[in-house]
């Protein structure tokens, strides 16, 4: 499963999403291709807890490139983060809706998620040893 039309409007997305210039841009497609593989690898698993895994990977990618948290909102208009998600094309079996992106955010809670600060911190590091 590629990006295939989708490259430049992720790319678009986390672009405006960080003040500066992001991380790595050069990693940040062979990044979400590495999460759409691993997604299609968990075919069989629950659908919540693949959704959950998905925007897990897909907030780590987010935090990592652009330095801001994912979050999300409860009003009508979406944070940058579930703009990015939304231009990630999902794998077909998970039927993402805004709802779905919104309580799987929520789940993660990023800001008070000790894993994903860990997790977080080692993707840091072994972007910085490359």
């Amino acid at each position: 499963m590629g990006l295939g039309k989708n490259q430049e409007q992720v790319l678009a997305v986390l672009r405006s999403a960080c003040r500066g210039p992001l991380r790595n841009e050069n990693g940040v497609l062979d990044a979400v291709a590495s999460i759409l593989s691993e997604s299609a690898i968990l075919a069989g698993e629950d659908r919540k807890l693949k959704t959950d895994r998905f925007i897990y990977q897909l907030g780590l990618l987010y935090a990592h490139q652009t330095g801001a948290m994912p979050a999300f909102t409860n009003g009508e208009s979406e944070t940058r983060f579930e703009r990015f998600v939304h231009a990630v094309p999902a794998p077909a079996d998970l039927r993402l809706t805004r709802h779905l992106v919104k309580s799987a955010i929520r789940r993660l809670d990023a800001k008070r998620n000790p894993q994903f600060a860990r997790d977080l911190e080692n993707l840091d590091r072994r972007t910085a040893a490359e």
